[in-house]
């Protein structure tokens, strides 16, 4: 990467039922539901000038359909890598359970999950220092390789271990970041110098889609 910038935009996948549901989900694979597909048409229209070099995602297939959505409109990249280190965090047995299940179920690890979510390992489920060290493993993979402009279309928690690993967030901090279904977060990485340009962007959602096209990307 000698002499050469290059530019990470992470996208979270569109809504599924259990996002609207606030259902843990984690590593079980649930697929887009209805609005998660139209946000997801939203965010390929956002991103349809902009020339990814590569396509990036996370193996669950809320994430993998986004992003196929994105490739199918986009002007340089049409294929999608699943990288496996993308996927997000697992949450045990909290997953497919509500946050008042969890509360109740769990109330002595539920209550300091809430403070600070990076400080409780749900059981059966990984730690938030696991997720950041696996995220960076795929992220020093997806840089050390070709183009310049890189999409990587995953989730949440795998967003906020990126801004750990990246930017240096702390983890306590990193869940403090409001991270939306179909937002895009962009980091700039030189070798000397690593900027975060925005993070949740979220403005594609919220305009007609023929607008969408012509919204900027800084």
């Amino acid at each position: 990467m000698e002499g050469r910038k290059k530019r990470l935009i992470l996208a979270r996948h569109g809504e599924t039922e259990w996002n609207s549901a606030f259902r843990f989900q984690g590593r079980t694979d649930v697929p887009l539901g209805p609005n998660g597909f139209a946000q997801a048409d939203l965010l390929s229209r956002r991103l349809s000038g902009v020339c990814m070099d590569m396509i990036y995602s996370s193996p669950l297939s809320r994430a993998h359909q986004t992003a196929c959505i994105v490739a199918g409109r986009s002007s340089c990249s049409g294929e999608v890598i699943p990288v496996e280190e993308f996927s997000e965090m697992s949450f045990g047995s909290w997953e497919s359970l509500r946050l008042a299940e969890v509360r109740d179920r769990y109330p002595d690890l539920y209550h300091p999950w809430r403070e600070d979510p990076s400080s409780v390992t749900p059981p059966g489920g990984e730690s938030f220092g696991d997720l950041i060290k696996r995220v960076g493993e795929g992220i020093e993979r997806v840089l050390s390789g070709d183009g310049d402009t890189l999409l990587v279309v995953c989730h949440g928690g795998t967003i906020r271990a990126a801004l750990s690993f990246l930017v240096g967030v702390p983890p306590v901090s990193s869940w403090k970041f409001r991270v939306d279904n179909c937002s895009i977060t962009a980091i700039d990485i030189a070798t000397d110098r690593i900027t975060l340009r925005y993070v949740n962007d979220t403005v594609h959602l919220h305009v007609d889609g023929s607008k969408a096209v012509d919204l900027p990307l800084a």
